[in-house]
Parts: C-alpha cells; sequence; structure tokens
C-alpha cells in the first residue's frame, strides 16, 4: 500500500508516511500541542478557522480533510508531497 501522502519535516530530515487522516490528526495534534505558538496564530497561518485548531489540539475532531491536517503541517515546517495509489 502506498502513502496517500509524504510530510518531510525540516528538522529531521525523515518523511513520515500518512496513510489516512487518523495519522494526520495524530501528528497535527501533537504539533499544535507542542508548539511556542497561540493557537489562534496557528489558525492564522494555516488559513483555517482556530476552532478547527482547537477541535484538533484536544481531540475533538471527528473528521477533516487531507487538504486541512497538510495546511497545518506547513505551519510547522513540513514539506509535503503526494504520492499516487498502486
Amino acid at each position: 500500500m502506498t502513502a496517500a501522502a509524504v510530510v518531510i519535516p525540516l528538522r529531521s530530515k525523515q518523511p513520515v508516511l500518512l496513510d489516512d487522516v487518523s495519522e494526520a490528526i495524530a501528528l497535527c495534534q501533537h504539533e499544535i500541542r507542542t508548539s511556542s505558538l497561540k493557537w489562534p496564530e496557528i489558525a492564522v497561518r494555516a488559513g483555517v478557522c482556530s476552532q478547527t485548531i482547537s477541535n484538533i489540539g484536544y481531540g475533538d475532531v471527528k473528521s477533516p480533510r487531507m487538504n486541512t491536517c497538510l495546511r497545518i503541517l506547513k505551519v510547522f515546517g513540513y514539506r509535503v508531497y503526494a504520492q499516487r495509489g498502486s
């Protein structure tokens, strides 16, 4: 199975393969919770609603779009590459 997206954090150079949205949510949640940025600032930089950041940060999110997760990860310095399924 090929990952739906590959994200590469700039600080470690090790790719993170995201096979589904739940993995992307978990990664976003970790970054949101450990960031020194305030949640409204993350929302502005990602171009999403601050309630979305809050929901992901608190784990109250059911099904955000993968695009939303990828926009949030870009705020934290991830480069995103999409892969075709096999």
